[in-house]
């Protein structure tokens, strides 16, 4: 990787959250384009973007966890030493740094000691959008309540300690990540409302980052991608029928949730999932609490506090009385019809195609196939690779 420009300063970036606020837009752009973000002075540590996850359960605690891949213990450390070996900025970033405790939080940062410049990055978008954006990626992840049960569960939830509240209470978040940082360090990048530019929430983390936004390209997958009111249901439905097959942590994410819910039942069109009027009010009242929160305590705020907030009278036109009545039957019955023919397709793909081919080189021949995959990744390898290419005797020789 190329050595950032000698102006950049040694600042780490901690992106912690939240899920469902474009991070995987961001993270996807990033990924894919390391080499400009580190030819501009930014390093995106370790490997891969799943090192990151891997961090954010070794900051959580979870790392020792017989579900979870033994390279997470010690993750973050060595994440750690990695950025701190980079003169320039540093960027970490995933949405479940979000769930940590502040001991948790302050003990992770700590890390980095006394003479790095440590941000805590935070991109936030309003609760009535959220609401409903976290229950079908609840239901992407083996969830069986109906719409109407999980924000119910919200709404009793007075404490504010489920999953959702955790990694959705913007200014709890913030609370427990800042304890030893000052406000001028703790920024939250807000999601524009509908119909903003669809370069705005990039342009406003690439410049909060030192990046300049016109350098990337933007033409990727932008969003961990949502599911319409009858592919949820139908979703769920399958989590109900699957019982203890598939179990998540395991072969879930990978079958079900990438394959029959992001390729097959996303590209979908489907019914705009909405709040009902009551509980539209509920999310309006959250969203000026957060909003109200987050001014208190002097963030910086790339973007506007306002953002966070929805217009009242579009969020009431936009409820309906029966925005968690089931779809149809016969709705559903197309619907499962057509996954199971797009599924059949992509058997035969998965059977037939590149991805088969690479299969059977790594079952034939694991050693090479595992060096072959590492040297894409580091230069030293490629180099060896290329000279042996070059001098190795012919076929049959």
């Amino acid at each position: 990787m190329n050595n950032p420009p000698s102006h950049a300063r040694h600042q780490v970036f901690l992106h912690v959250g939240s899920p469902k606020t474009g991070t995987t837009f961001l993270q996807n752009v990033l990924w894919s384009q390391r080499d400009t973000a580190a030819e501009q002075g930014l390093l995106l540590p370790l490997e891969r973007f799943g090192d990151h996850y891997l961090a954010s359960l070794d900051v959580r605690g979870l790392a020792g966890l017989p579900e979870h891949s033994s390279r997470a213990l010690g993750s973050w450390d060595r994440l750690v030493d990695e950025s701190m070996a980079w003169p320039g900025s540093v960027l970490v970033s995933h949405e479940l740094f979000a769930a940590a405790t502040a001991e948790q939080a302050e003990k992770a940062l700590a890390g980095f000691g006394p003479e790095t410049e440590v941000h805590i990055v935070l991109t936030a978008r309003d609760m009535v959008r959220q609401m409903a954006a976290e229950w079908q990626e609840h239901v992407k992840h083996r969830a069986v309540k109906t719409f109407d049960e999980f924000v119910g569960e919200l709404r009793q939830d007075r404490r504010r300690k489920s999953w959702f509240w955790r990694v959705q209470d913007f200014a709890d978040i913030v609370e427990r990540w800042s304890t030893t940082l000052p406000p001028s360090q703790v920024h939250v990048v807000t999601i524009p409302q509908a119909g903003a530019a669809p370069e705005a929430l990039w342009d406003r983390y690439a410049t909060l980052l030192g990046l300049d936004p016109t350098s990337f390209e933007t033409d990727v997958s932008r969003a961990n991608t949502s599911l319409g009111s009858e592919q949820a249901e139908l979703l769920r439905r399958v989590n109900l029928e699957l019982g203890d097959r598939l179990p998540l942590p395991g072969p879930y994410p990978g079958v079900v949730k990438n394959v029959l819910a992001h390729r097959i039942l996303a590209s979908r069109p489907g019914t705009r999932l909405t709040l009902d009027p009551r509980d539209t009010e509920f999310a309006l009242e959250e969203s000026a609490r957060i909003a109200a929160a987050l001014a208190a305590h002097g963030v910086d705020v790339v973007g506007s506090l306002d953002e966070l907030v929805p217009d009242p009278d579009t969020s009431r036109a936009q409820a309906s009385e029966s925005a968690y009545d089931t779809p149809p039957a016969d709705v559903l019955l197309d619907e499962s019809i057509a996954a199971i023919a797009d599924l059949l397709v992509v058997i035969r793909e998965r059977s037939s195609g590149p991805q088969a081919e690479m299969l059977r080189r790594m079952k034939d021949r694991p050693v090479r196939f595992a060096l072959l995959t590492a040297s894409e990744r580091h230069r030293s390898l490629m180099q060896l690779r290329r000279l042996y290419e070059r001098w190795r005797p012919p076929e049959g020789e």
